[in-house]
């Protein structure tokens, strides 16, 4: 249980760091859209909780890393409209 909760940190980024790197590239004809770059606003701080129940519990490196990925893939979606919003105008 205890590293289940750091791998389960560690994979939520993971995964949506590949959608969003489909979105960017368009790698594979996905018809979701917008929805990687939304969807890491919704699941990141899920991610982190489970990245600080896991490292409350074993205080190992692993959740410690999926904490700092989740808050980095977090201000992604935010930083991505700002400067969208910045360079494209309204």
């Amino acid at each position: 249980m205890k590293k289940t909760l750091s791998l389960i940190s560690i994979i939520i980024p993971i995964v949506l760091s590949v959608l969003i790197i489909n979105f960017l590239l368009d790698g594979i004809a996905l018809r979701i859209q917008g929805l990687p770059i939304v969807l890491p606003i919704v699941l990141c701080p899920v991610g982190a909780a489970f990245g600080v129940m896991g490292y409350r519990m074993n205080k190992d490196h692993l959740s410690r890393i999926g904490i700092i990925f989740n808050l980095v893939l977090f201000i992604f979606p935010i930083a991505y409209n700002i400067v969208g919003t910045l360079s494209h105008g309204v």
